[in-house]
């Protein structure tokens, strides 16, 4: 049986050095980091997100890097700032079927329909959250410390947000997630991640 280690392993390069794809790799021992880790850029900002837009950016941005490497997403992360108008629910969310076919043919950003589609219904889904918990930030607070229920429930509510995907956002948005033992190994080994 091939582990989701072995299968990152093998789709890491993309034709770029390896430093580049350092967040992939154990710098040290050259394995697969955790499969919960593996997109986090050194670049990340694990600050608390501003706004609903931020958190709603932050998830959109773990979306698409989920499965890619991430530098190729962070490059072209101004476009899809630009496509997806600055990742304000309220617009997003009344992209209609024309829209989609044109962020189809945007080769500035991926363009990858079910990605595109869930980041539609998921600005929808943060609107519902801001009328029901006064905001997405009301929202993850509202399960307080219960970090397995909001993971499980942002998977039920969001779109193409699977178990690595939703701990990964929960990690970009600075909720104060228990790192599992294999977390816990990687960022020992990753100076300005806390462990």
């Amino acid at each position: 049986m091939v582990s989701p280690a072995d299968v990152i392993a093998k789709r890491v390069n993309f034709g770029t050095p390896l430093s580049q794809n350092r967040c992939y790799h154990d710098p040290e021992a050259l394995l697969p980091v955790p499969t919960q880790l593996p997109m986090l850029s050194p670049a990340l900002d694990v600050t608390k997100p501003k706004d609903d837009a931020d958190y709603f950016g932050r998830m959109t941005k773990a979306i698409f890097t989920a499965g890619l490497n991430w530098r190729m997403v962070e490059n072209k992360w101004p476009a899809f700032e630009r496509a997806f108008f600055g990742f304000s629910p309220s617009k997003v969310s009344k992209l209609a079927e024309k829209d989609v076919g044109a962020l189809m043919k945007n080769q500035d950003i991926v363009r990858n329909e079910r990605k595109i589609r869930a980041t539609v219904e998921n600005a929808k889904t943060v609107l519902a959250l801001e009328k029901e918990f006064g905001s997405f930030g009301g929202y993850i607070d509202s399960f307080g410390r219960r970090e397995d229920k909001l993971h499980s429930d942002l998977q039920a509510r969001f779109k193409h947000l699977g178990p690595s995907t939703a701990r990964m956002f929960l990690w970009m948005v600075d909720y104060p997630l228990t790192p599992t033992a294999e977390e816990k190994m990687w960022m020992k080994g990753h100076r300005g991640h806390r462990a």
